[in-house]
């Protein structure tokens, strides 16, 4: 948020000062003191100076100034005043861009969504920052309101980030061995638009295309993957399309088509191509210190038995602690091979085998604790009825040639040579 204060330091001889304003003319003293005509002591004091100008930048005063500074009565009581120059009112007549990297300005300006010529609204300008940092394009993105021959302008200066990422990855638990390798673009050819490429050996390839672009705020995924299994595949082609429901809300539609193939001795043995609907919530909120991201999903495969599948993930960070809740639940009258939820490895329960578990319904929980670079990690899950838990640690590492984490997790009643480890390598250019 654009802000502006002088703060004096405030002594509060009386533990109950009363607070007064002078200067305000847009605002009333009694709107603005209507949430703390009393305050007992300095951070209460910021805390009201903060909301006043709040006030002040959503309805159009950028160069609102505060003033503070206390008065004492012959009679001994003391008094906050607050002296408020409001500055001009200013009309934003388009966004400006900067950045020395390689994000078009154009691609930038159509994802900002923003309506011109209108007064200034410091909360409209932090939904404009968020939706370029949520891009994941970005180290930062700084706000100044400028003057060009008389026109109002808000300048955003981009500060890119390595938005090329290349990833190796891979897991070992005694003869057992998994790897796999994925690359992600935030920001590709500058247009921010994302491409996620994903590959596990032996067993999957993805392709994921996001296009938050044209039709701003709202957004298209389109994605292609192929899944193997021994003698079974699975190709499957998807396209959502989301859009925000005010500014915490988001809703998603889905339409695809999978196609699964059984195989003997390279031939065909049996083929199903089947139609995909899906619909989907979700919740973010960020606050000081904290945030919070609920997802809900639910798609319908139309086939002679038909298959309903229910999603649930979420995601809780505070005081470096990370909390992540997941649900999973499959209906359907006949269940084929990939109808079967598959749990366990590295993305979900870390000390467990890839895969170890096929389930038709399941509830996980991940916690982290990450106060320092090695960090404790625990896993529990309710499997089919059974409680399942893995615990270990991870340790995270960055520098110039690439981000590595490693974690080691044992399963429930596991020993010593049960663990299994997790190694990712990242690169970003």
């Amino acid at each position: 948020m654009l802000q502006n204060i002088l703060l004096l330091v405030i002594v509060c001889a009386n533990q109950f000062p009363l607070v007064e304003t002078r200067g305000n003319v847009f605002f009333s003293s009694k709107y603005l003191l209507q949430e703390a005509p009393k305050i007992k002591n300095r951070q209460e004091a910021e805390r009201l100076i903060f909301k006043i100008l709040a006030k002040y930048n959503n309805a159009g005063f950028p160069f609102c100034k505060i003033l503070p500074a206390v008065e004492e009565s012959d009679s001994g009581l003391t008094k906050i005043i607050l002296t408020i120059d409001e500055g001009a009112r200013v009309i934003i007549d388009d966004l400006l861009f900067k950045t020395g990297g390689k994000t078009d300005a154009g691609a930038a300006k159509r994802l900002a969504n923003f309506k011109a010529g209108e007064y200034f609204s410091a909360s409209k300008i932090d939904r404009v920052i968020k939706r370029l940092m949520n891009t994941g394009a970005f180290e930062n993105v700084n706000e100044s309101v400028i003057d060009r021959d008389g026109r109002q302008f808000v300048m955003l200066t981009l500060y890119e980030r390595d938005s090329d990422v290349l990833t190796l990855s891979g897991s070992l638990s005694g003869e057992d061995r998994e790897f796999g390798a994925s690359f992600s673009s935030f920001n590709l050819l500058g247009t921010l638009r994302k491409l996620d490429f994903d590959y596990e050996y032996q067993r999957l390839f993805a392709l994921n295309v996001h296009e938050p672009v044209l039709i701003s705020p709202a957004h298209i995924d389109a994605d292609f993957s192929i899944l193997t299994y021994d003698s079974t595949r699975l190709i499957a082609g998807q396209v959502k399309f989301g859009a925000p429901i005010g500014e915490y809300f988001r809703i998603s539609l889905l339409s695809g088509i999978e196609v699964v193939n059984h195989y003997e001795s390279d031939t065909t043995v049996f083929e199903s191509s089947d139609n995909l609907l899906g619909i989907g919530l979700g919740f973010d909120y960020e606050g000081t210190g904290w945030s919070v991201t609920h997802e809900i999903s639910l798609d319908y495969l139309f086939r002679t038995a038909d298959r309903l599948k229910f999603f649930y993930d979420g995601d809780f960070e505070f005081w470096k602690i990370n909390i992540r809740p997941h649900y999973r639940y499959v209906r359907t009258d006949v269940f084929d091979f990939f109808d079967y939820i598959r749990i366990g490895g590295a993305k979900d329960l870390r000390g467990y085998l890839e895969d170890e578990f096929a389930v038709k319904k399941v509830f996980w929980l991940n916690l982290e604790y990450h106060r320092l670079f090695i960090f404790p990690l625990i896993d529990i899950a309710r499997i089919d009825g059974d409680m399942l838990f893995s615990y270990g640690f991870g340790v995270s590492a960055k520098s110039r040639l690439a981000d590595a984490s490693l974690m080691l997790a044992w399963p429930k009643g596991g020993t010593w040579e049960d663990g299994k480890i997790h190694l990712s390598l990242a690169r970003g250019f």
